[in-house]
C-alpha cells in the first residue's frame, strides 16, 4: 500500500495532526510529516514534492495543512496536478482570520487543478485521513 504524506506550514500546525495521525496508524497507512512553508522556503517545498522522490518514498496522498489564509494546499495540488498523487487540503482557523478564510483558501482554487477539501481544523483533518484510507486502499 501507498503511504501518506502530511505537509504542514509551520511548527504550529503539528498539534493539529495527532488525531489523523493516530487515525492512520490505527489503520496501519504509513505515514510521515514534513514542515515547510510556501510563503517562507517556496524551494524547499518544490524540492519536497518532487514527484520523483516522492513516487520512490511511495508517497500515494498528500494531506496539506495550514493556518489563515492557506495557500499550501493549493500550490502544493498546483505542483502534483500531473503526477498520480492525490492531495487534500485542510485549513485551520486562526483568531485573526476566522475559519470562512482558512475554508476558502482551500476551496477557491482555479480549475483544472484538483484539490479536495474536507473541513477545517480537526474535523477536517479526521476526515481528510478516512478519505486518504480509502484513496490509499484502492
Amino acid at each position: 500500500m501507498k503511504k501518506l504524506l502530511f505537509v504542514a506550514g509551520s511548527k504550529n500546525d503539528l498539534p493539529h495532526l495527532k488525531e489523523a495521525q493516530k487515525l492512520l496508524k490505527d489503520a496501519r497507512v504509513a505515514h510521515k510529516t514534513i514542515v515547510v512553508s510556501a510563503h517562507r522556503d517556496i524551494r524547499a517545498l518544490v524540492d519536497e514534492l518532487a514527484p520523483a522522490k516522492l513516487a520512490t518514498q511511495g508517497i500515494g496522498v498528500v494531506i496539506a495543512v495550514a493556518h489563515s489564509v492557506a495557500n499550501l494546499p493549493a500550490i502544493t495540488a498546483g505542483y502534483l496536478k500531473e503526477s498520480d498523487i492525490s492531495v487534500i487540503g485542510v485549513g485551520l482557523t486562526t483568531s485573526d482570520t476566522g475559519s470562512l478564510e482558512s475554508l476558502l483558501s482551500t476551496v477557491s482554487i482555479p480549475r483544472g487543478i484538483p484539490l479536495m477539501n474536507c473541513g477545517i481544523n480537526e474535523v477536517g483533518l479526521h476526515n481528510a485521513a478516512l478519505c486518504a484510507i480509502k484513496i490509499l486502499r484502492q
